[in-house]
């Protein structure tokens, strides 16, 4: 019996010497290295928590867990851990006096501090309490110093989970490698060279995008009126905007791209503006916007979209590293989801162009949308919570499909190639379709001046006995004031001096309506002619007209009647008129007329309140002060004030001097 329990104990101190044996870890013996590196690769002591002491070559790391490094924590049992780990292996370089070495680690997740025989030689980001970490991998490297025999610890630092988070995450992911400082630099420019080549499409895509972004923002500026290309050029430039959140090797090192909070944070701003600059630019290109109910709805859904983007990328803005009970993953998640529902808006605004007679080319652009949408839905929604759903697709959705020349094709990559060439053929018959409208208008505006330059001939008839000075300036190419001056048999003059409401083609038009109607009037009364206008007119247009009438008598007698235009001036001074309501208002109105008295020499000056109404750069008006103080001038020099002031309307000015009557000889 006591011989069976002696064998047992030996048995058991046996086992435990092997374990033991098992667990402390052979140095890493490494030959040869010359100008070559190697890989730090195979099972390394690994342990979770934190304590600095364990930087030291002389702490006992034996009891410590093996682990393999290339792969992460999660995989080889500390599923959802995150926080503080350390990695320690012992190295051996012999051969290597003279050598100039260095350690390159090509990705942590997600923060680290190495040690090399208890001393701190450098950072992979910044590590807790004040964490900075990168999305994309590092490749940092730092030199070793000799010793060359000793151990390598590493400090590692796993941020809490997000709402994007992989399906197994934490830890040194790459195998770490030792070398020649020269080959790892090496290493570090044919790391970056097959990223380049992998991406030199989505590259060029991109730089294309942008350089239609750039000509379509100056296409915007140049014309403010053409929305259209405004969120042309931000629809485009949102690829290039994503540049800093992008996932470059190296790129820490790129001025202008960003640690891993502010684009986590911005990039929630990024793609909601996106989706919004998409949204309108289909409301131009699908011909949505006379549906004025899903225009509305179109600033609504945009508003809500840039809520909860804001509201998420806002969270960064907080310490939330350190909240409780993954907090901050809740929040994140919460307002992601509502984020990814409001995106599939633009999948409604396709319904409504499939509602409609499209032509081949928003035909092309409404499936081209609806591939891009749902291929970039897809993605977002396989990668959300991928780490508990265990979805196979997240990790295969971003997959490269097929490579030319090296460059890889991904889903997405061939879904934003179809729709960037469906935006710019809609754009280019949008823009050929506004350049031939543009072109027919200009055409009727063309036919328009024609016709009023025969209504309102620039020189006026003879007038016996009186001197006429006429000068219309439309605001546009054509206008909304008139003037008629016709000389009677009897010797006398009538002046019709007016403006219609509204300016451009439409006033023109009520213009032309006014000059024919004065040319079938049969009154010469002013208070009638202005009453036979206002029946021609009342009911026919959609606005009004102020009108002065004047009969000036062939020995002076001046006789007016206003319907709610500007007074005319004589010899400087405003003359005083009976009040009356504009042209077209009401269907019967009675008109008061005025009389006065003209000698030989006088002046009578009519303005449009174009000239008034004239501003100058500092937003104040010309007004009726300086309008009377050059009212006695000739109208040309009168029109040439306004219009050097700063012409807001049309303007026009009649200037009439009374001239003496020759005198009969008498025998």
């Amino acid at each position: 019996m006591i011989r069976t329990h002696t064998q047992f104990l030996l048995l058991t101190l046996c086992i435990a010497l092997c374990s033991a044996t098992a667990h402390a870890q052979q140095p890493l013996v490494i030959n040869g290295l010359g100008r070559t590196s190697v890989p730090l690769g195979g099972t390394w002591q690994f342990h979770i928590g934190d304590n600095l002491a364990w930087e030291s070559p002389a702490y006992d790391d034996s009891a410590w867990q093996p682990i393999q490094v290339g792969r992460t924590w999660e995989t080889q049992g500390h599923r959802n851990y995150t926080g503080f780990a350390w990695y320690r292996r012992h190295i051996v370089i012999n051969n290597s006096a003279g050598l100039d070495l260095g350690l390159l680690l090509p990705r942590v997740e997600n923060s680290c501090d190495v040690y090399w025989n208890g001393i701190l030689i450098g950072s992979y980001g910044r590590v807790s309490p004040h964490p900075v970490w990168y999305e994309n991998p590092l490749y940092r490297s730092f030199p070793l110093r000799p010793p060359y025999t000793g151990v390598l610890a590493i400090r590692v630092w796993k941020a809490p989970h997000i709402a994007f988070s992989d399906a197994q995450e934490g830890g040194l992911v790459s195998i770490p490698l030792v070398g020649n400082s020269a080959a790892l630099a090496a290493q570090k420019k044919l790391v970056s060279y097959a990223w380049l080549r992998g991406n030199f499409y989505g590259l060029a895509l991109m730089l294309l995008t942008a350089i239609v972004a750039m000509l379509a923002l100056l296409g915007w500026l140049r014309d403010r009126r053409q929305w259209m290309l405004f969120w042309l050029a931000l629809c485009m430039i949102h690829p290039l905007a994503m540049i800093p959140f992008a996932d470059i090797p190296g790129s820490t090192y790129i001025p202008g791209l960003l640690d891993f909070r502010w684009s986590y944070g911005l990039v929630a701003l990024a793609v909601g503006i996106g989706d919004i600059s998409l949204w309108f630019l289909l409301l131009y290109l699908l011909g949505l916007r006379e549906n004025t109910r899903l225009v509305r709805w179109t600033f609504i859904m945009a508003i809500i979209d840039f809520v909860f983007n804001g509201l998420d990328g806002s969270l960064q803005l907080f310490d939330w590293i350190h909240w409780p009970n993954r907090l901050f993953l809740a929040l994140d998640i919460g307002f992601t989801i509502p984020a990814l529902l409001i995106e599939a808006y633009a999948l409604v605004l396709i319904a409504f162009a499939f509602r409609k007679r499209l032509d081949a080319a928003r035909w092309f652009l409404a499936i081209a949308a609806l591939t891009a949408n749902l291929t970039l839905a897809f993605g977002n929604w396989f990668s959300l919570g991928a780490r508990w759903t265990h979805n196979p697709l997240a990790n295969n959705f971003g997959d490269s499909l097929f490579s030319i020349f090296g460059s890889q094709f991904t889903a997405l990559t061939l879904a934003d190639t179809f729709l960037f060439a469906a935006i710019l053929y809609a754009a280019w018959r949008y823009s050929a379709e506004q350049i031939s409208r543009q072109s027919r208008l200009e055409q009727e505006f063309r036919s328009a001046q024609e016709v009023q330059r025969l209504l309102i001939p620039a020189n006026p008839p003879a007038t016996p006995g009186f001197s006429v000075e006429t000068v219309y300036l439309p605001a546009t190419e054509v206008g909304g004031d008139f003037f008629h001056i016709q000389p009677n048999n009897d010797g006398s003059l009538l002046i019709v001096s007016g403006d219609v409401s509204g300016k451009g083609l439409k006033a023109a038009m009520t213009v032309s309506a006014i000059m024919g109607a004065l040319r079938g009037c049969p009154a010469r009364r002013p208070n009638d002619v202005l009453a036979y206008l206002n029946r021609v007119l009342h009911g026919n247009i959609s606005g009004f007209a102020a009108c002065t009438v004047a009969l000036i008598a062939p020995g002076g007698s001046l006789t007016l009647a206003n319907a709610g235009n500007i007074p005319p001036y004589c010899n400087g001074k405003e003359l005083a008129l009976e009040p009356g309501l504009p042209l077209g208002i009401e269907p019967e109105i009675s008109y008061t007329e005025t009389t006065h008295q003209l000698n030989s020499g006088d002046r009578l000056t009519f303005i449009s309140d174009g000239v008034v109404e004239a501003t100058n750069p500092q937003r104040e008006l010309f007004g009726f002060d300086r309008t009377q103080a050059i009212c006695n001038e000739p109208a040309a020099s009168i029109a040439g004030a306004a219009q050097a002031f700063g012409q807001q309307d049309d303007i026009s000015v009649i200037s009439i001097a009374i001239q003496p009557r020759p005198v009969a000889a008498t025998v």
